[in-house]
């Protein structure tokens, strides 16, 4: 076996067990009781194509908030980036639609059209309570009128 061959080999070596020693190190930790949160949205009984989902605290001195984007109706919060238990202010905005090719560079953006009504989102009248027991599946069938 060459020498250069032998240097490559024990660098690959050392990478491999570099990258499995930090493997576990990626997110933020915390002590906190976190949940996993998941569930369906619905617009007129049809899964909702593209969407954002937010989970707000009730109570403002409450520890966390967690956002999830709705892709062909789902959406999923994982445990690491879960909520604690507690209740929830949901809001469901629309995924901004392509912005018109006619701008010239510099002017400035239209406001995006949201196409949920606004008692979903700004006036948002949807409520979850996320409990430590499980599960936390929240559906939402929302209407468009």
């Amino acid at each position: 076996m060459s020498r250069s061959h032998r240097a490559s080999r024990f660098l690959l070596l050392f990478g491999l067990a570099a990258a499995a020693t930090t493997g576990g190190c990626g997110g933020a930790t915390d002590d906190l009781p976190r949940q996993a949160v998941s569930g369906d949205v619905k617009l007129d009984s049809a899964p909702l194509k593209s969407a954002m989902i937010q989970f707000l605290p009730a109570d403002p001195s409450a520890a966390t908030a967690a956002a999830a984007a709705v892709v062909d109706g789902k959406y999923e919060i994982p445990l690491s980036d879960g909520l604690v238990p507690g209740s929830y202010l949901v809001q469901v905005t629309s995924a901004p639609a392509a912005q018109s090719t006619s701008l010239m560079p510099g002017d400035p953006l239209p406001p995006a059209k949201e196409s949920i009504p606004s008692i979903y989102n700004s006036k948002s009248t949807l409520n979850a309570k996320v409990t430590k027991e499980g599960p936390n599946t929240f559906n939402f069938d929302l209407k468009s009128k």
